[in-house]
């Protein structure tokens, strides 16, 4: 009995060492992701701090990112749907610079 508990914990401590092993390989040859290489960039222009605190509230930037091209009409109409459906808690002053933002950005000709 002695002998096969001895030979069990030999097999387990091997098996461990091994294991040990293949992550730091895996370890080794990882590599580093730089998350600044992912992030979402949208440009300085007027508004763009009252975009920015008004809408990352809520929204990530890739979100926001993804959506098309809308005139300047529709993104006022998408800002304040969110103001009144959903309790966006927006200023009509900043909504409009918000708007004016977006339109800019990711808008398009009537």
């Amino acid at each position: 009995m002695k002998i096969l508990f001895s030979l069990l914990l030999i097999l387990l401590v091997i098996s461990c060492a091994k294991q040990d092993e293949g992550l730091q390989k895996y370890a080794a040859t990882d590599t580093v992701v730089n998350i600044d290489d992912y992030q979402v960039h949208f440009p300085e222009g007027e508004g763009f701090s009252e975009f920015k605190s008004s809408c990352i509230t809520c929204h990530s930037l890739r979100y926001i990112e993804m959506q098309p091209n809308f005139p300047e009409k529709t993104w006022d109409a998408i800002a304040k749907k969110m103001v009144k459906n959903f309790g966006a808690p927006i200023q009509d002053s900043t909504l409009t610079k918000v708007v004016h933002y977006l339109a800019t950005i990711k808008g398009v000709e009537k």
